[in-house]
């Protein structure tokens, strides 16, 4: 862990915060945050604000001194500034909680953060800025696409494919060789049964499928 340059954190909300957490507990020192709604120099647990997103992509130093992390929990945000990290040549590491469980067989993308309690189990694929939320399971032979939000507690089961930019939200049940659909919504607590198309919306306890298609990702 010596080894590795400090974080720079781009976001500084709520997801921000709890990044920071991940890496401190990884040893990873957190230099800093980078939002365009804060002030520079305003202090978020203890690191400052260092400016606006923006400025990372013209500031050669930060790109040669600090590692870059996508810290923001909307997924079209986290996943466009994923994007732009790749294209300047950024460092973007993978950040695993010391309290998550993860199988040797499985692989995870960079951008993509795996929280506390948190298991994923063999052979899965998880594709870069996604997250992986507190307490959840991802079972055997999933694959989790780029741009993915899988909220607390949510229970993805063997075999099933989560394609870009879905959200899985808190307690949902994915059950075993489903496939959620690209920049699909699925709603607290629900049972998905049945593949979901791209864009749509799945809620309640039945898993019924609205016919109204995602504008945006609602992480």
């Amino acid at each position: 862990m010596s080894k590795n340059r400090a974080l720079i954190l781009l976001g500084a909300g709520g997801h921000a915060k709890v990044i920071a957490e991940v890496a401190r507990v990884n040893g990873r020192e957190v230099a800093g945050y980078l939002d365009p709604g804060l002030n520079r120099g305003e202090v978020i647990g203890g690191k400052p604000v260092l400016g606006s997103v923006s400025e990372v992509f013209d500031n050669a130093a930060w790109l040669r001194d600090y590692e870059l992390f996508p810290a923001t929990g909307r997924a079209d945000i986290r996943w466009r500034e994923y994007q732009k990290l790749v294209e300047i040549g950024a460092t973007v590491p993978t950040l695993v909680h010391t309290k998550a469980i993860v199988s040797a067989s499985a692989a995870v993308e960079a951008g993509s953060v795996i929280m506390a309690g948190a298991v994923v189990q063999a052979d899965v694929r998880i594709g870069a800025a996604s997250i992986i939320n507190t307490g959840a399971l991802v079972d055997h032979d999933c694959v989790i696409g780029s741009g993915v939000m899988i909220a607390p507690g949510a229970v993805i089961l063997g075999g099933v494919c989560v394609r870009d930019n879905s959200f899985i939200a808190a307690g949902a049940i994915v059950v075993p060789g489903v496939t959620v659909g690209s920049g699909a919504f699925v709603g607290a607590g629900t049972v998905v049964a049945d593949d979901v198309p791209d864009g749509a919306r799945v809620t309640s306890a039945r898993g019924k499928v609205s016919n109204k298609r995602q504008s945006k990702s609602n992480v």
